[in-house]
């Protein structure tokens, strides 16, 4: 049984690399996380409002509960010790291999997706930015491990670190799992001096298998009164699709009927006006019970339409563009003073599509509590990390914000009533620190890393040709006349006309490209044998299409086709012989 069950509602405060590993595998069905975008920079902001005497004083004790009294004591055990006024909301992007990597877990991965990906991060990039994408690949190989094989996983990062994040992500979960890159264009244009201005984040969505939980989001219209929508599709189909239907036949002009019998609309007419709607087969009858339904309006010229209310509108599908979520407002309630604090409504919208009603979600950083919130509004159950102590002040500020949650804290339940009958016990905020982990109760399993791909084949260079194809053709031209090869046409037009042909499929590399695999060939001949037909093919084609007029002259073309192939072999043969071909690129073999 996961040991994630007991979880529910409780924030760790702890560095997320030992706290996901005190996870048992397989038991989380959602991880959304906003983890340090690897800028290398310090973040400052104004806690929104500052700590309170009490705050302070709570917090200071859950430290001292942990072992943690200054900024020695918060290193070694791994915590981030926060500002002390209460008043700053501050934390630091700063990486370095010694800092983040142990040896062992180096050693470990070396050879696989992940240590290459590393490995081209720091000749391509810099130092800092490999240790950032080696922070990030030993906590994704966990998150992996404790998804459950339907889970998924969003990571939010920024065109700091995204193109190395997105490699990291395919060495870690496989490309097969890569499902979008979302941009969420956070605000408005804005003056970016000699470069356009920076608008955007982007969002990494994966699956841990090809089977995952899915529910397409909406925006919801705006739209008040009934829409006309068309019966008809354009196109001529005939069957049903075409029948005429009281006077009408949408054939007239070019188009068929089409008539919704599934869908959300559909679903919402069965479900609202026309029981059993949806079980209807034939487009008549369904036409027919839309007009007893009194849905159907007819226009001038006799054409039917349906009126769709505005309550059966369901908006227009979200799509991997998120421009109608902006970044939150100076004055937002939801503001903590937190400079990269993400909206809800962002959350809400990965949760409601990506998770059921009931399942577990994971944000492993979880410093502005965006996630645990729009989690427990959607009735999901949660886990919450973050390495600062100021996490659970701000995950307790965020959650009394939302008084109809009907929340409250471990330590103040004495007094409290269950608000929400969605989870069996009560809706309780707990906090444990880094001595609190959970203990493993799957047996602790040695992490799977993708291996590399298996026998690369040797890299192949595309080759220069000995001749250019205007010396081929002209070669040809001179010593056998301008005459296609296939049908013996005669063809006076140049090179656009009587056109260069490859006899053996081009490569594209070049290698096949010299005049021992070239052949003159008409308009006509070259696109019947395209890339499927062998000469004698080709030939036979020609005398099937009448360019050819007797089977002697077949069998002549075909001979004279042959002496001319044999000719260009030994001129080749004849020319410098380049090193790239070997006894298996034999042009002879091909000849024959």
């Amino acid at each position: 049984m996961p040991n994630t069950d007991a979880l529910n509602r409780t924030v760790f405060i702890s560095d997320n690399l030992p706290f996901l590993q005190s996870l048992d595998s397989e038991s989380v069905d959602l991880v959304v996380i906003d983890p340090p975008f690897g800028k290398k920079q310090t973040f400052t902001g104004r806690l929104r409002p500052p700590l309170s005497k009490q705050e302070r004083e709570q917090e200071q004790d859950l430290m001292v509960n942990w072992g943690v009294y200054d900024v020695a004591s918060a290193y070694e055990l791994g915590v981030e010790y926060p500002d002390q006024t209460g008043e700053t909301a501050l934390f630091r992007e700063m990486w370095r291999f010694e800092r983040v990597l142990q040896e062992d877990w180096w050693n470990a991965i070396r050879e696989t997706p992940i240590w290459w990906l590393i490995e081209s991060t720091r000749r391509t990039h810099d130092e800092d930015t490999a240790a950032y994408i080696a922070f990030m690949a030993q906590r994704m190989v966990e998150i992996r491990r404790i998804l459950k094989p339907t889970g998924s996983v969003y990571l939010h990062c920024d065109h700091d670190a995204n193109a190395y994040l997105r490699q990291m992500m395919d060495a870690v979960f496989g490309a097969n799992n890569f499902r979008n890159e979302i941009i969420w264009s956070r605000s408005p244009g804005r003056s970016a001096g000699n470069m356009w201005g920076n608008t955007h984040d982007t969002i990494l969505y994966y699956t841990k298998s090809q089977q995952f939980a899915w529910s397409a989001e909406y925006i919801q219209s705006e739209n008040t009164s009934p829409t006309r929508v068309p019966l008809t599709a354009a196109g001529v189909r005939y069957g049903e699709s075409g029948n005429e239907w009281r006077g009408y036949n949408p054939t007239s002009i070019g188009r068929h009927w089409g008539v919704p019998r599934t869908g959300s609309f559909a679903n919402w007419i069965d479900a609202n006006i026309i029981e059993g709607y949806t079980r209807i087969e034939s487009i008549a009858e369904r036409l027919d019970a839309l007009d007893n339904a009194g849905m159907l309006v007819w226009s001038e010229n006799r054409i039917p339409s349906i009126m769709r209310p505005p309550e059966a509108d369901i908006g227009v599908r979200v799509n991997d563009i998120w421009a109608d979520i902006s970044l939150l407002s100076p004055t937002s309630t939801e503001r903590t003073g937190y400079p990269t604090q993400k909206p809800q409504a962002l959350a809400q919208r990965i949760i409601q599509a990506s998770s059921n009603l009931g399942d577990l979600v994971l944000d492993c950083f979880a410093g502005c509590a965006y996630v645990p919130v729009a989690a427990e509004m959607l009735g999901r159950r949660w886990i919450a990390c973050d390495m600062s102590p100021r996490a659970w002040t701000v995950v307790r500020r965020q959650f009394a914000k939302k008084p109809e949650l009907g929340m409250t804290v471990e330590s103040e339940e004495t007094d409290y009533e269950e608000a929400s009958p969605r989870f069996e016990g009560k809706g309780v905020l707990k906090v444990r620190g880094h001595n609190e982990l959970p203990a493993r109760s799957d047996p602790e399993t040695r992490l799977e890393y993708l291996p590399p791909r298996a026998h690369l084949p040797q890299i192949r260079f595309r080759q220069t040709p000995l001749e250019t194809s205007a010396e081929i053709w002209q070669a040809f031209v001179d010593e056998w006349g301008a005459e296609c090869w296939y049908c013996g046409i005669r063809e006076q037009r140049g090179r656009l006309y009587l056109q260069l042909d490859h006899i053996v499929p081009n490569r594209g590399d070049g290698s096949n490209d010299d005049c021992w695999n070239r052949a003159l060939a008409c308009i006509a001949c070259n696109s019947d044998k395209s890339n499927k037909l062998t000469p004698a093919q080709t030939i036979k084609q020609a005398l099937k299409s009448g360019r050819i007029e007797t089977e002697r002259q077949r069998a002549d073309i075909e001979r004279r086709f042959n002496e001319r192939h044999q000719w260009a072999i030994a001129r080749w043969k004849s020319l410098p012989k380049p090193k790239r071909f070997s006894a298996l690129e034999d042009p002879d073999a091909d000849a024959e």
